[in-house]
């Protein structure tokens, strides 16, 4: 390239592209023409309109947390394989694990169920991040296709008694906790299951008597009249099927008018007020147009209030309730799967956030909240993993098998990355906003996950993650919280004298001075997985907060002043 000369000067292209050199006094020429023409010919001001600063450009978004895979030092070591001919892709759906604090120790253990290759494992938590399987000393370690555990103190002893269910006709398994000692009491729990598949379990209080009764998801099981999915407690740890005369079995197995037989096709069951009238209310997450919603009447029977033009998942695999938006009511999320547009006209539209408008009644805000694209979802989180005030939206996916037509693969979920949602990280103006920032978080599993539970390992105040994956190499994998900012938290755990000794059921708010939140004890199955059942509150830079329980009995218990980074027990 030669030298400029003082008689020349660069042009520029309306695309930006350097030009050939123009002489100096053609560019003045053009220079003053353009000056002539903008002051409209001399009729109007000499003055040229100053243009508009440009819009300052959108903060970066810094993750508030970041995860490290602790898995090689936790000790937790589990390979999902399936032996023996005739299985289906059933068995590639169940699995999971529960978490828990048997031992009454303070931290949570965790049980791991899926495949039949090696026994179902009882992790107990030494307290420092590192596990050890007990299963073989309490009891537990069976070997069978293991399907969505869950813990409940169903007799009100003050422990937690465990429910295994199974798929491909397997045994499930109803173990009641005698001192760190599991006994099997399924021969003597009315739990005479004829569903082949039981895929997930839940426990609440759903007939207000005050004991555990026992929620279950059947996928693929035929259309029985009794679908055996409410199974209530008698108040002594026995059940007995109530599906029927609860409203629930007529109401659940429904036409949707496209290719699906008629089965039941439930995946994951949570009990959540969403009303706030003090009874548990049931949201189904389930497969082919066929998610629920049943409001509880308040006299042990419920009513399917589903709106088919809101509730439009078309394969609704786990779900999660939580009050994303503060505003005092449990919101619902629901994973799916999404498509790329590519074989089908109208393809999958993925996740789905279900914003709770009052009194049960939700509006679908996927779209402003830009949390549809989660691959092939399956069990949830929402928590506040980074504690600034808001919760958070994590969940595993994956599927093994890609749809023949796809030549280019475009919806292969073989290899697909978790996903993260950050709620509201500063990058727009709007409530309820998330951004997908599971790289950044340092999450980067992209196994065959199916379960996940969410909970603080160690006690340092944040939520760390631990996933099961369906398959042979890295059968679970743990992830590590390491707060990377200076937010102060809040853990409650609730102890009631009654039979619901866990206070399920149960809501806590707190008022930090600055912010409402709003958090429900549960014993809910998110898909193939429980978390325990206590609150974690992130609080910001605050430094305490006044805390209010709601008891699943209508009594109240306050505390006030309550200073930030501790655990709280609260005994009713």
């Amino acid at each position: 390239m030669r030298a400029l000369s003082l008689s020349e000067g660069w042009g520029m292209t309306e695309r930006g592209r350097i030009t050939e050199p123009r002489p100096l006094a053609i560019v003045g020429l053009m220079l003053l023409l353009t000056t002539i023409i903008s002051c409209g010919g001399g009729g109007g001001s000499s003055e040229v309109e100053p243009s508009p600063p440009p819009p300052p450009p959108p903060p970066v978004f810094t993750p508030g947390t970041l995860f490290f895979d602790g898995t090689a030092s936790s000790n937790m070591v589990r390979s999902f394989e399936i032996t023996g001919e005739g299985t289906t892709d059933v068995a590639e759906i169940g699995g999971g694990l529960a978490a828990a604090d048997i031992d009454d120790d303070g931290d949570i253990d965790l049980y791991v169920v899926g495949g039949n290759g090696m026994p179902n494992s009882m992790y107990r938590n030494e307290g420092n991040n590192v596990f050890i399987d007990i299963a073989g000393e309490v009891g537990l370690d069976i070997t069978h296709l293991g399907s969505g555990p869950a813990f409940g103190d169903i007799d009100g002893d003050n422990d937690l008694d465990l429910f295994v269910g199974a798929v491909e006709g397997d045994p499930i398994y109803l173990f009641r906790n005698d001192g760190l000692t599991f006994t099997d009491i399924t021969a003597t729990s009315g739990l005479n299951l004829r569903p082949g598949n039981t895929v997930s379990a839940s426990f609440s209080d759903y007939d207000l008597d005050n004991d555990l009764d026992l929620v279950l998801a059947h996928w693929g099981n035929d259309p029985e009249p009794d679908t055996e999915t409410i199974w209530q407690n008698n108040g002594d740890g026995t059940f007995v099927t109530a599906s029927i005369p609860s409203g629930v079995a007529e109401n659940l197995i429904i036409d949707t008018g496209n290719s699906a037989p008629l089965f039941d096709f439930t995946f994951a069951p949570m009990l959540s007020d969403i009303d706030r009238d003090g009874d548990p209310d049931l949201l189904f997450a389930a497969d082919f147009k066929t998610g629920r919603i049943f409001l509880n009447n308040g006299d042990a029977t419920f009513s399917d209030i589903t709106d088919n033009e809101v509730i439009i998942d078309r394969n609704g695999m786990g779900g999660a309730a939580g009050d994303y938006d503060n505003d005092g009511d449990m919101d619902w999320f629901v994973t799916s799967i999404f498509e790329v547009p590519s074989i089908s006209s109208d393809p999958n539209p993925g996740n789905r956030l279900y914003r709770n408008e009052g009194g049960g009644v939700f509006s679908d805000v996927t779209a402003e909240a830009d949390v549809a694209d989660g691959g092939w979802g399956w069990a949830v989180c929402m928590e506040d993993f980074d504690n600034d005030g808001d919760l958070d939206i994590f969940h595993v996916n994956g599927w093994e098998e890609v749809d023949p037509r796809e030549e280019a693969g475009v919806n292969d979920y073989t290899f697909d990355q978790v996903r993260y949602f950050e709620n509201n990280p500063g990058l727009t103006e709007t409530d309820g906003i998330f951004i997908e920032a599971a790289d950044q978080m340092g999450l980067v599993d992209n196994g065959q996950g199916r379960g996940v539970v969410c909970f603080d390992s160690d006690r340092d105040g944040d939520i760390d993650l631990v996933i099961t994956n369906n398959q042979v190499d890295k059968g679970i994998v743990f992830y590590r919280n390491e707060l990377d900012n200076d937010n102060n938290y809040l853990n409650i755990r609730l102890v009631s004298q009654t039979l619901n000794s866990k206070g399920v059921g149960a809501f806590i708010e707190i008022d930090d001075g600055q912010l409402e939140q709003v958090r429900e004890i549960r014993g809910s199955n998110h898909f193939v997985s429980q978390n325990p059942a206590e609150a974690h509150f992130g609080l910001g830079r605050q430094s305490s907060a006044d805390v209010t329980v709601y008891w699943p009995d209508g009594s109240i218990s306050s505390v006030a002043d309550v200073s930030a980074n501790q655990e709280l027990v609260i005994t009713q």
